[in-house]
């Protein structure tokens, strides 16, 4: 029996209309948007690892690229206990190809070894700052003479970095790489940014580079490179895209809010959650400061619930 005589078994009715199965308008050649590129993030290995363009796009394991001749990477020693600029493996080409270019070896260069990589993680309520974590477990710390260790169980002040966009295009464009994005990464503390100077002295032959944190102005020593894991880097880009993650510090952040604790944040977070007949809203001075401590106090969620059970008559809020 030819394909052609095949008959449908699904059943069909009399005055039935027949549904048309809808098709993609996204096309690859065409002008992709914002949710092309979320659609190619998705589609994509999770475990590749791309360049993060925002810095709440830097999440998960990171692989820090530093400004040396030749490529080195921020490394953990856990066996001599010490941070240092580990070289990294270039890919190889196959005979009779020409050279690879920079940009085609930042482009398909990934971690060789678990102690090249540092796991980003972030604290609620300040998610412009980011802590290191090693494979080991332990937290990348800038200490005040300006050295990088990476011993500490715990993280605190000294484990607080903030990685910024680099203005310094310079040597990005001289390197023929300037289609990634460049970062400095700055100390919460005392406001220092690690640098990767090349080794004087007689730590040359035995350094690929002196790694620093106490540099006041960044320059091309300063300029490092970052890339993550693509699956991190997708769903910070959803994230963003949607504006919503269950962070509101991190939605006024985005989308440029009302300041802390004023009366249009009140408003804002009353016309999120708590409003009713028709958008009704009620603020004073004393809920503003009550809710501005139990925010410092990490109780916001459950001074905000009894706060709308003493409001009105809820039973989902009792």
């Amino acid at each position: 029996m030819s394909s052609s005589s095949v008959v449908s078994k699904k059943l069909k009715f009399k005055g039935d209309k027949v549904k048309k199965k809808k098709r993609s308008h996204n096309h690859s050649g065409g002008g992709g948007g914002e949710e092309d590129e979320l659609a190619a993030l998705a589609a994509a290995d999770p475990r590749g690892w791309v360049f993060p363009e925002h810095p709440m796009e830097i999440n998960g394991p990171a692989f820090i690229l530093l400004p040396t001749e030749p490529l080195t990477c921020l490394a953990w020693d856990p066996n001599r206990q010490r941070v240092y600029a580990a070289p990294v493996d270039i890919p190889q080409v196959p005979e009779g190809m020409d050279e690879l270019s920079q940009a085609e070896i930042l482009q398909t260069i990934e971690p060789s070894d678990i102690n090249h990589v540092w796991v980003t993680s972030r604290l609620s309520g300040s998610e412009d700052v980011i802590s290191l974590r090693t494979s080991t477990g332990t937290f990348l710390t800038a200490t005040p003479s300006g050295t990088l260790t990476a011993s500490t169980p715990s993280r605190g002040p000294l484990e607080a970095f903030i990685p910024q966009t680099s203005h310094s295009e310079s040597s990005s464009s001289s390197s023929g790489s300037s289609g990634f994005p460049g970062w400095v990464i700055q100390t919460q503390h005392n406001s220092k940014y690690l640098s990767a100077s090349p080794p004087t002295g007689l730590s040359i032959g035995k350094l690929k580079a002196e790694l620093r944190i106490d540099v006041d102005t960044p320059g091309e020593d300063e300029l490092v490179r970052i890339k993550c894991q693509r699956e991190f880097v997708y769903k910070a880009k959803l994230a963003l895209a949607q504006g919503k993650d269950g962070s509101s510090t991190k939605k006024r952040l985005l989308d440029g809010g009302p300041d802390e604790g004023s009366i249009d944040d009140e408003l804002k977070r009353n016309k999120e959650s708590q409003t009713w007949g028709g958008g009704r809203t009620i603020v004073s001075e004393k809920d503003r400061r009550e809710l501005k401590k139990a925010r410092k106090d990490g109780k916001l969620g459950e001074a905000m619930l009894d706060r709308r059970a003493a409001l009105k008559s809820d039973r989902y809020a009792k």
